[in-house]
């Protein structure tokens, strides 16, 4: 599971931290999802987010990898009510669209653009760290124009 934090009050946003939430490759599935429970605990308790974004379920084909998506991501939103995070959650089209400028953007644009709007001095590799740092920028830049149009009316 990839994981993001970025500042947005800077322009560009400004990645915080990322990287892989290591989740054992032995054990139970009981075993692997208190690991990820565990490390997020731990994130969210040094960054101190005010919101936790994810990634919208959608279709699968392979049944295998959709349900341990499903858990993973019910791991995160325990985490995130637990420390009383809002939370925000887009499809990966509305990702792809938020950064690409296209809903059926592949993963190559995605971090392609990654590395352009954020300015990045290398591009991110890792498809789970992209995810979430485009789902991180998504969130940010949604929330951005909510706070824009509050401050119109």
């Amino acid at each position: 599971m990839g994981y993001a934090f970025l500042d947005p009050s800077r322009e560009p946003a400004r990645i915080v931290a990322c990287g892989i939430v290591a989740a054992l490759r032995t054990g139970t599935t009981a075993e692997r999802l208190l690991a990820i429970a565990t490390a997020l605990d731990a994130l969210i308790a040094e960054h101190a987010p005010r919101a936790l974004a994810v990634e919208r379920l959608y279709f699968n084909k392979n049944v295998r990898t959709a349900m341990a998506v499903a858990e993973a991501r019910g791991v995160a939103l325990l985490c995130a009510a637990r420390a009383g995070l809002a939370v925000a959650e887009y499809t990966p089209q509305e990702v792809k669209l938020s950064v690409t400028g296209s809903g059926g953007a592949d993963k190559k644009q995605v971090q392609r653009m990654l590395e352009v709007i954020l300015r990045l001095a290398e591009p991110i590799t890792q498809d789970n760290v992209a995810d979430a740092v485009a789902i991180a920028l998504t969130h940010a830049q949604r929330a951005r124009f909510a706070a824009a149009v509050a401050l119109a009316e």
